[in-house]
């Protein structure tokens, strides 16, 4: 299962690098893995033993969107081990958290009041509601095997 999951998104980064070298634009769908997975299962009609790892918007851009602003270096990349500072990393989260408001108030096109904290929340509290793995289960999936 993991060894699918991890191809199937070397595959897409694959598919992004070539579209955008091509000129094309790219909006990868990471949330289609947790949207009601058994919905959309039926919905794409996948067969049993498959399921939704993410999906991949393709197209010619109507507009150049201003870039959302990424997390500092320090909060993605930990060499060696994992950082032990909570009370640093959760002040860095905080300002990462102010920036990506502001950019949500004064990006070109559609503008929101979304915060980064609480559409991350958002967003993992309605994933928990679909069971994963029970839904990966009714797929055919056993992970004992």
């Amino acid at each position: 299962l993991i060894v699918g999951v991890v191809d199937a998104t070397l595959a897409m980064m694959g598919a992004v690098t070539m579209a955008e070298s091509l000129g094309l634009g790219t909006c990868p769908i990471g949330y289609a893995r947790t949207v009601a997975p058994e919905a959309l299962s039926s919905m794409m009609k996948l067969p049993d033993k498959t399921f939704i790892v993410c999906g991949l918007a393709i197209g010619v851009p109507r507009e150049m969107p201003d870039l959302k602003p990424k997390q500092p270096l320090s909060l993605v990349i930990h060499k060696d081990h994992y950082r032990q500072d909570d009370d640093a990393m959760l002040e860095e989260l905080k300002e990462y958290d102010a920036i990506v408001s502001n950019y949500n108030q004064t990006r070109e096109g559609a503008k929101t009041d979304n915060d980064w904290a609480s559409h991350i929340v958002g967003y993992y509290r309605e994933a928990m509601q679909y069971r994963m793995l029970r839904a990966l289960q009714r797929r055919g999936f056993d992970p004992a095997r």
